[in-house]
């Protein structure tokens, strides 16, 4: 929105019923174009290099010895709660599919980005 008037709608994926994206009035507290990874949810690798866990929980889920974690990308990094709730580039199969953040559609992703600045408001409805 810009103002009361409609600036862009597209499509986004939410947060999926086991992690729902939480409803509230927020505000876009940091903003990273490339590079961020998620600390909580990403894979698992054994020492082979095999992934052994394409949802691993970091918190959670072991990672064998010789193994490594690694956290999901989250190109266009806009963060909007401390507990790890953003905005972020991702697959958006127009239904929730989320650990919690929205994802945002890759065809509008780099302008949304680029408009929205730290301070912005965001309100996410029910």
């Amino acid at each position: 929105m810009n103002d009361t008037q409609l600036a862009m709608d597209y499509p986004v994926a939410t947060g999926r019923s086991a992690f729902p994206t939480p409803p509230g009035k927020y505000m876009v507290l940091e903003k990273i174009e490339s590079g961020k990874r998620s600390a909580t949810y990403g894979k698992i690798y054994d020492a082979e290099g095999e992934c052994i866990n394409a949802d691993a929980d970091s918190r959670k889920d072991i990672v064998p010895p010789g193994g490594k974690y690694v956290g999901a990308e989250m190109p266009y990094w806009m963060r909007i709660s401390w507990d790890g709730i953003g905005m972020h580039k991702g697959r958006v199969p127009r239904r929730p599919a989320s650990h919690g953040c929205i994802r945002t559609y890759y065809k509008v992703v780099y302008t949304v980005f680029s408009k929205v600045k730290v301070g912005t408001p965001v309100t996410i409805v029910p």
